[in-house]
């Protein structure tokens, strides 16, 4: 059996150290590098499985993807980052590629999309598991496709994903669509929580003929069926954007082969250089020191 293609929504774990590790790593420069220092301990730790294809997803910005064009108030319960998380964020991703490692952003796309695009492209002849902490990238799961929370060490199927929402992972997008997703600020269809959600999709299959047969929907058996068939009538503009704006973009262009997710040789004398920068102590400088002598 070849090697899964490992992903990584690099991003949810810089900011999960941002917020999690205390304020007591410091550079050179004075700059606060605490998510520096965790995510640098969780690459440590993901590389001990010894992937043979990895590549680390980053968002390059809360503002400038292709979302914000569609719908302006996607993500704008979030503060943008400040000037120090910017300079943390960038350390990343230096990191990143000094370890050896592909690291992927771009302005248009979020990491989700360069995700479901990898997953696309390299998942045909190899399962794909996905290191995150977002469950709504199990839209892209197939069959033997897994996202791995890697902090709890839990991993979820398909199956496991169909049961916490209710759907296929198929119709994870149109679910979120239509019940809304208040981490991302989408609000979804007034009065069309979860279940309905679910069981709507449950007996239409998709959105698209959920709001094409809404006259069905008056003469189903579900609750409140005529005030939903309404909500959907009214509201039908409203939930196809949305629509737009939870699905995944798996067709993103860009110009990367397989082979270019096989770590490669870190640098080390950039990395010693940079745990100088970063004043890092003496125990993750020997951890990264091994990993140039592997």
């Amino acid at each position: 059996m070849m090697a899964p293609v490992y992903l990584v929504d690099a991003s949810i774990y810089i900011f999960r150290s941002y917020f999690s590790i205390p304020s007591t790593f410091v550079a050179a420069n004075g700059e606060l590098v605490n998510a520096v220092y965790g995510y640098t301990n969780f690459v440590l730790d993901l590389l001990e499985h010894e992937p043979q294809c990895i590549a680390f997803a980053f968002d390059e910005s809360l503002v400038t993807c292709y979302r914000n064009a569609i719908y302006p108030e996607y993500k704008a319960n979030r503060e943008l980052p400040d000037a120090n998380l910017e300079f943390q964020l960038a350390q990343c991703q230096r990191l990143t590629s000094l370890m050896g490692l592909c690291g992927l952003s771009l302005e248009d796309y979020e990491a989700d999309d360069i995700i479901g695009s990898l997953a696309r492209r390299f998942g045909v002849n190899r399962d794909i598991c996905i290191v995150t902490r977002d469950k709504d990238l199990g839209q892209l799961l197939r069959k033997h496709d897994q996202l791995w929370d890697f902090a709890a060490d839990v991993r979820l199927g398909p199956d496991d994903v169909a049961e916490k929402f209710g759907v296929l992972p198929n119709q994870l997008a149109d679910f979120l669509a239509l019940a809304g997703d208040p981490v991302d600020n989408i609000p979804g269809a007034p009065g069309i929580g979860s279940k309905t959600a679910a069981v709507l999709l449950g007996e239409f299959e998709s959105l698209d003929k959920l709001l094409s047969k809404t006259d069905q929907v008056r003469q189903s058996g579900i609750r409140a069926a005529a005030r939903i068939a309404e909500t959907l009538e009214r509201h039908r503009s409203e939930i196809e954007m949305y629509r737009q704006v939870t699905a995944i973009h798996c067709e993103v262009p860009m110009d990367i082969e397989l082979g270019d997710l096989a770590p490669s040789k870190p640098d080390a004398a950039s990395l010693r250089e940079f745990c100088d920068e970063m004043a890092f102590g003496q125990r993750i400088r020997q951890r990264i020191e091994a990993r140039t002598h592997d």
